[in-house]
């Protein structure tokens, strides 16, 4: 299994997810198996459904081979690769915006997060042939109403996610893996510093104060940093220099601006801090990440 830290990220391009778009379907199809990793990193959350061939999994401590019927879920921000098995290997992954899970749901009380916030090692897997046959099909149906768009394609597919995310709640919740009662605590920890999470994402080029943060969630900026720091891993100024990155990293893979114009953009006025920061993340700088613009798209 690799080292995460060694594996260059490969650029972002899902689109900025809202409450109006709260999902998006991007797609891998490789004829060919790749011996090397590509890694991502990106804020939106992430089921991924593998429909044909098989791809490997990769994150920090664990990896699993994925095949047809199988999926796959990484949390905002968490660190993931993948390569290809076999021939003709092709997958979905669905982006989703964290703060549209549950929007279905007038009944509240379903931990809608679960799925992602597991170690990797206990989130859902389809257990049997008919729950992959299930994920197969749904993942079959989103790439076809994604790619043709017909009337209501949005609706029908919205309502198709969350059924999947609820066959998987359903299935954790029966089967109680040992990291649930934690996962459970992270998914209350989430709702809570939701608004904190959504001002460091939408915020633009300001950077976010910890103390409008704390005041955004109604608790206090040592036990807003405590919850955020369990609930996240990292520090809310560390996230919210990724978030602002991450925006930054799309203008270098899409635009010809300069990287100083990048930088001064997104709240780095020192673009030398801005290369340091940006290659800390992306394990390159902003100038080969936009050499990269034009290779294959990893998810």
């Amino acid at each position: 299994m690799p080292d995460l830290s060694t594996i260059a990220i490969e650029k972002q391009r899902h689109p900025t997810l809202s409450a109006e778009s709260p999902f998006n379907i991007d797609y891998m199809y490789v004829k060919q198996p790749t011996a090397e990793y590509s890694g991502d990193i990106h804020y939106a959350l992430q089921l991924g459904i593998n429909l044909t061939g098989a791809t490997e999994i990769v994150y920090d401590d664990y990896s699993r081979v994925c095949r047809p019927g199988d999926c796959w879920w990484t949390m905002c921000w968490e660190p993931h690769a993948c390569r290809v098995l076999e021939k003709r290997s092709f997958t979905v992954a669905v982006n989703l915006e964290m703060n549209s899970l549950g929007s279905v749901d007038p009944f509240g009380g379903c931990h809608w997060l679960l799925p992602f916030t597991l170690p990797p090692a206990e989130r859902y897997v389809p257990l049997n042939d008919e729950e992959r046959q299930k994920f197969l099909d749904a993942g079959r149906k989103l790439f076809h109403w994604n790619h043709r768009r017909n009337a209501y394609w949005r609706q029908k597919s919205w309502l198709l996610i969350n059924d999947l995310l609820l066959t998987a709640i359903s299935k954790l919740n029966r089967h109680r893996p040992a990291g649930v009662e934690q996962a459970l605590a992270s998914s209350d920890k989430f709702a809570r510093l939701r608004p904190a999470i959504e001002l460091a994402s939408t915020c633009g080029n300001e950077p976010v104060t910890l103390a409008r943060a704390a005041k955004a969630c109604s608790l206090s900026a040592s036990r807003f940093s405590e919850l955020f720091r369990e609930a996240l891993g990292s520090s809310f100024g560390q996230f919210a220099a990724r978030a602002r990155l991450s925006q930054a990293a799309r203008d270098i893979a899409t635009s010809s601006m300069a990287v100083e114009e990048v930088a001064a953009k997104w709240g780095f006025f020192d673009s030398s801090h801005f290369c340091h920061s940006f290659k800390k993340i992306y394990q390159c700088s902003p100038t080969e990440f936009r050499k990269r613009r034009n290779e294959s798209t990893v998810i």
